[in-house]
């Protein structure tokens, strides 16, 4: 776990999916491309859990500290065909958001690969026309890479993280 001034990043479990679930049911991610039924983001759920066992390392669901509620995702991700390792992040709608949750759990998390982890370069992958993940990479320190084109044909935005120490 990694505790934040107003965050609990922990292990994904099977309580979060549920929130995974209306997320990926809801117009944000049908705008980015995203949408999911029910069965399928419990098995895109199940995927990230399983990298945690496989990798080691997985994205934490982002509980906050006052309440418990899941408020999103961010971590760490190398799923076998992804370039190289990612850092990251999913904010709920529901959220509260432009509360700056997600830069804090992505601070956190950068130290922690960038730390704990070793890793000696990260990247996060944004989709053409997310512009608010864009401008989080940003203010993270982040620079746009080029671009790359997913084992799905889709193509992103690489931004390359600077090493950062939380």
């Amino acid at each position: 776990m990694i505790v934040t001034p107003r965050l609990h990043l922990v292990p994904l479990a099977e309580r979060h999916i549920p929130a995974y679930q209306t997320f990926l049911a809801g117009p944000r991610a049908a705008a980015l491309g995203w949408a999911a039924l029910p069965h399928e983001a419990w098995r895109n759920f199940a995927a990230m859990m399983g990298h945690g066992l496989l990798c080691g390392f997985a994205p934490f669901a982002m509980e906050a500290r006052e309440d418990g509620r899941v408020l999103g995702l961010c971590g760490p991700f190398w799923p076998e065909g992804q370039l190289e390792r990612e850092v990251k992040w999913h904010i709920w709608p529901d959220a509260d958001e432009g509360k700056g949750y997600a830069f804090e759990a992505a601070r956190a998390v950068l130290g922690h690969v960038f730390g704990t982890m070793g890793w000696t370069t990260a990247v996060s992958y944004i989709a053409h026309g997310n512009e608010r993940s864009a401008g989080l990479a940003r203010r993270l320190g982040a620079v746009q890479d080029g671009c790359w084109t997913t084992p799905r044909g889709t193509e992103v935005r690489v931004f390359r993280h600077g090493r950062v120490v939380a």
